[in-house]
């Protein structure tokens, strides 16, 4: 992960994403959709871990180049480094779903992300948007180092490289969290740029779920689980943006340190954002597929524990930045997760209906007590530290 090592107020930041970010932006919703495939094609816990150990990288090679350029100003240099980029993200999304189990497709993975560390290293150098003494680069360096030795080996020691590799990127922000206390972001840009990665991820649920439908014979109970698994994204929307979105830029125009906001709310908790709502796209596509038909699955689970794992983040992201966790999202994440065991055994569409409800219960409560004057009460209340 990368950031601006300024130390003054004045440090140079974009206000707005450019139309290059967006478009590379776009290449994302074909690494996402990927990750969404795998975990289709082996709902279980092993397809989970195979879907993290592709998307994780994406993520994070991701955040690094959004961090790097949100130091300074476009340029037509940086367009043509942000489309080479492009170019190397789209070629980790070709090879995801066989990267695993192929050498040639592990290598191709590994090698483009290599490349794409290359251009992220060369983008640093180009607009000094980092500081040499305190550059996190090298660490994304020996995590592509990592994934490409992996490639060379057997498959079934690959995952557990790769993991290692990309555990050791991840860890990389907590390890050095005094250097990252000296740095300054733009409060405008970053929370524009997350948003819009949540869109993304927001949008392979309304895909996911419109590509089976489209290809399904839909009758009634087909075409309310259409309609309810819109109603859910929309539901999913409402508790980003309305509320979220404008209290992460308020955190950092106002948190002591931005850095805990960066690292905590935008690269670890909406990474956990990203995880819920690949679970519901998941979950969703297949339950319009069959919405009168009981699982007996672990697939029947993923939309309950998706939508409840992105509305608990919420708690956790809001108690990073103000030191309190809304009670209103802990209750109904919760409320989710408890149902989930219970998804495998009911109707697809019964489960679906239930998390929507529940989504549509919350922000309607907080929307109530908000515009009537009143608290929302706070779970684990605590002073806001710089830890």
């Amino acid at each position: 992960m990368t950031a601006n090592p300024a130390t003054t107020p004045s440090a140079p930041t974009r206000d707005r994403a450019t139309w290059a970010e967006l478009f590379y932006d776009l290449v994302l919703v074909f690494g996402i959709g990927q990750a969404a495939h795998i975990l289709a094609e082996a709902p279980s816990w092993g397809g989970m871990a195979q879907a993290l150990l592709v998307l994780l990288p994406l993520w994070w090679a991701w955040v690094s180049m959004t961090l790097a350029l949100n130091a300074v100003s476009e340029t037509n240099t940086q367009r043509l480094l942000l489309f080479a980029a492009g170019l190397a993200t789209f070629t980790m999304g070709v090879s995801a779903p066989l990267a695993l189990e192929h050498r040639g497709a592990a290598l191709l993975f590994a090698g483009s992300y290599l490349g794409l560390r290359v251009l992220m290293a060369q983008c640093v150098r180009c607009t000094r948007a980092i500081s040499h003494s305190i550059n996190h680069h090298n660490v994304g360096w020996a995590c592509a180092t990592v994934l490409v030795a992996g490639a060379l080996l057997p498959a079934g020691i690959r995952g557990p490289v790769w993991a290692t590799g990309v555990l050791a990127e991840i860890a990389a922000p907590v390890v050095h969290r005094d250097r990252l206390h000296r740095m300054t972001f733009g409060p405008s840009h970053l929370p524009e740029r997350f948003g819009l990665f949540i869109i993304i991820a927001l949008g392979e649920c309304v895909l996911s779920a419109g590509l089976r439908a489209a290809t399904s014979h839909l009758d009634l109970a087909g075409m309310c689980a259409v309609v309810l698994s819109f109603v859910t994204g929309c539901a999913l929307w409402w508790l980003y943006f309305h509320y979220v979105a404008p209290a992460v830029e308020h955190a950092l125009r106002t948190h002591r340190t931005q850095a805990v906001v960066v690292r905590d709310v935008l690269s670890y908790g909406h990474f956990i954002l990203v995880v819920g709502l690949l679970l519901v796209a998941v979950g969703t596509s297949r339950i319009v597929s069959e919405p009168t038909a009981a699982p007996h699955t672990g697939i029947g689970a993923l939309v309950p524990i998706g939508a409840g794992l992105f509305t608990l983040t919420f708690g956790y992201t809001r108690w990073r930045m103000f030191g309190g966790a809304s009670s209103t999202r802990v209750i109904a994440g919760l409320c989710l997760l408890l149902a989930a065991p219970a998804a495998p055994l009911v109707p697809g569409l019964v489960t679906l209906a239930v998390t929507a409800a529940v989504l549509i219960a919350v922000n309607g409560i907080e929307y109530w007590m908000l515009t009537t004057g009143r608290t929302i009460p706070l779970f684990f209340r605590r002073a806001v530290d710089l830890l």
